[in-house]
């Protein structure tokens, strides 16, 4: 299945979220196929587990377990940071967010700010972010294509000065905001902040660069692997066949470079153009992935076998929190 992207303005750019079942008007429309204009919740609630896995379903329910989305930053993100399912589901009914950040395109200018140099207090990160100078606490690179960040939920990161990323998330949409840069104290750009609520989310220990910070190097390259997905980078020259018994769940795959042919037993072919994502059912056949001419990058993104739940997560999952209105509208990133 391939999706109509739903666009999302940002104070610092825009996103569009390729593959998503989020919500009213968050929803990915299907544009392919006998499924094509339903939506994905539709297709979520009428397919299971033949759609996401069964132990998938199992877990998640009603929620698709992922969202994938391509971000054009052109200002800086606020200095934020995203709760753990743990904190999520305590305050908001709501999965938490970890997130992959695969860097697609930059500007020479181009910053990614992310967790901290050496350990610190949530005191010294409180006055860093009222006076102006968090940014001497974190980790600063300067990225470059091919280049990939895992931020675990309670990392605080932002980023700016013109880039492009691939992002492939839990399904969610919680940002606390902590510094804005500056933005936060002029009336005519100032967002919700939330500093206070989220000091106890945070990880203040170093940013461990050895097993969250990866370079794609050719071939196929793992770039983040948790609880919540499984991520490589491939560079594919010739046709690749995609066996869906080697997976738990459904797949995504998202094209970086190039293009591609996405074709399932005898139905029609999908091509997916850089920037672009398909989405692979867990019970169907092996399907086909023919690059062309030039060849492809894609990730490919799915989520390994989830044998029983955590105790925090209530039963009915998909029921929406009474403090919804205020959660969406408060919380964006």
């Amino acid at each position: 299945m391939t999706f109509e992207p739903i666009a999302q303005e940002r104070a610092w750019g825009g996103e569009s979220w390729l593959v998503s079942a989020m919500g009213e008007g968050r929803n990915s429309i299907v544009t392919n196929g006998f499924l094509a204009e339903n939506d994905l919740d539709d297709i979520l609630e009428t397919y299971m587990g033949e759609l996401v896995g069964d132990s998938i379903f199992e877990f998640y329910n009603l929620q698709f377990p992922l969202l994938v989305k391509t971000l054009d930053v052109r200002e800086n993100l606020s200095v934020q940071v995203h709760p753990d399912d743990e904190i999520a589901f305590e305050r908001f009914y709501e999965f938490g967010k970890c997130e992959c950040w695969y860097v697609m395109e930059t500007s020479p200018d181009a910053r990614i700010y992310l967790g901290f140099k050496r350990e610190t207090s949530a005191g010294e990160f409180y006055e860093k972010c009222k006076d102006g100078s968090v940014d001497e606490l974190m980790n600063v690179y300067r990225p470059e294509p091919g280049e990939t960040f895992f931020i675990p939920a309670g990392t605080v990161h932002a980023c700016g000065g013109g880039l492009k990323i691939a992002e492939i998330q839990e399904p969610s949409d919680i940002t606390f905001r902590l510094y804005d840069w500056g933005r936060e104290n002029n009336p005519a750009t100032a967002r919700d902040m939330h500093l206070e609520e989220a000091l106890d989310c945070i990880d203040y220990g170093p940013y461990d660069d050895s097993r969250f910070h990866s370079r794609h190097k050719g071939g196929s390259t793992p770039v983040a692997d948790c609880d919540r997905f499984t991520v490589r980078a491939l560079d594919i020259a010739s046709p690749l066949k995609v066996d869906m018994d080697a997976f738990d769940s459904c797949a995504v795959y998202l094209c970086l470079k190039g293009s591609v042919e996405v074709a399932q037993g005898g139905t029609d072919a999908c091509t997916l153009r850089r920037g672009e994502a398909v989405l692979l059912p867990a019970g169907i056949d092996d399907s086909l992935i023919t690059p062309g001419k030039e060849g492809a990058t894609l990730l490919e993104a799915h989520i390994r076998e989830i044998k029983e739940k955590d105790e925090y997560i209530r039963e009915g999952v998909s029921a929406e929190p009474e403090e919804e209105k205020e959660f969406n509208g408060r919380y964006k990133s």
